[in-house]
């Protein structure tokens, strides 16, 4: 069964990614998702790599100590006793936030949908969580 809701961790692949994270004792899982989107952001985004970014978006939040109400046991286990995430990271972050909230299949896929102002809301309140 799949799972698909507006919040950041209600899909499978950002829940597939959030295992990769859990089993890395680094950051490259997060800088692969960031770099990912930000080599398309000139187009659109792909949906998946999105909803992966969206994921690595809150990790970084949560390791500045601004996680989601539904932030994985995981996530917080990973951010845990790490000193604070790279500047660049955090910028990194927020480009890649705008990026998905303007333009990207994602943004498309949830306009199509009942759910788009949730979705939108969500990602909102995530873009708020990344001011440094």
């Amino acid at each position: 069964m799949s799972i698909w809701g507006p919040g950041s961790f209600e899909n499978d692949d950002a829940l597939d990614w959030v295992a990769e994270l859990a089993d890395s004792d680094d950051d490259n899982p997060i800088i692969d998702a960031l770099n990912t989107v930000i080599d398309q952001a000139d187009e659109s985004p792909e949906a998946p790599d999105c909803a992966v970014a969206i994921a690595a978006l809150e990790v970084v939040a949560a390791w500045m100590g601004e996680p989601s109400d539904d932030c994985p046991e995981e996530v917080e286990a990973w951010v845990e006793g790490r000193p604070a995430p790279p500047a660049t990271m955090i910028s990194q972050a927020r480009y890649v936030a705008e990026a998905i909230s303007e333009k990207s299949d994602l943004k498309e896929l949830w306009k199509n949908s009942d759910d788009f102002e949730l979705w939108q809301t969500s990602v909102n309140d995530l873009l708020g969580r990344l001011l440094y």
